[in-house]
């Protein structure tokens, strides 16, 4: 069963037995899907809209800083039909491997920042449900949908 997140110009759907958290800030939204587990989804909308390859730099310096060993991929991809830039990130924490997935692009309101991550012992169950999420998103431009925000 899913449910549905629809504000702030973003549309997704997310498992029902995960919990969503919203955080505003300064310059936009920040919304986490929290799985049973460790792995989770959160999505930044920031209204000031950043350059999409600085948002992120600025994360995998943020990771940088946090794990000493920190492996980055560069990923190629497209979300909401919109050219994102990625980088796919893995790292040890407590002793277990862990992925990070790192995406962001601009529309024509704001920048969006995606970041999904879990260790790898349940990535095996829970990526197919990260990236069902990510595929999901929908931006401003369906006016059906937002016309009223």
């Amino acid at each position: 069963m899913l449910e549905q997140y629809a504000a702030h110009g973003v549309r997704f759907r997310y498992p029902r037995n995960w919990v969503v958290q919203e955080q505003t800030a300064e310059s936009g939204v920040s919304v986490s899907v929290n799985s049973p587990e460790t792995s989770f989804w959160t999505i930044s909308v920031d209204f000031d809209g950043p350059e999409p390859q600085r948002m992120i730099q600025a994360a995998v310096g943020a990771f940088r800083e946090e794990y000493a060993e920190l492996d980055v991929y560069p990923v190629e991809t497209e979300i909401c039909h919109r050219a994102a830039v990625g980088r796919d990130l893995e790292f040890v924490c407590l002793d277990m491997l862990n992925t990070a997935c790192l995406r962001s692009f601009r529309t024509g309101r704001f920048t969006v920042f995606i970041l999904y991550q879990g260790c790898d012992a349940e990535l095996d169950e829970t990526r197919p449900v990260l990236e069902a999420i990510t595929s999901s998103l929908e931006c401003d431009g369906d006016e059906e949908l937002f016309g009223d925000e």
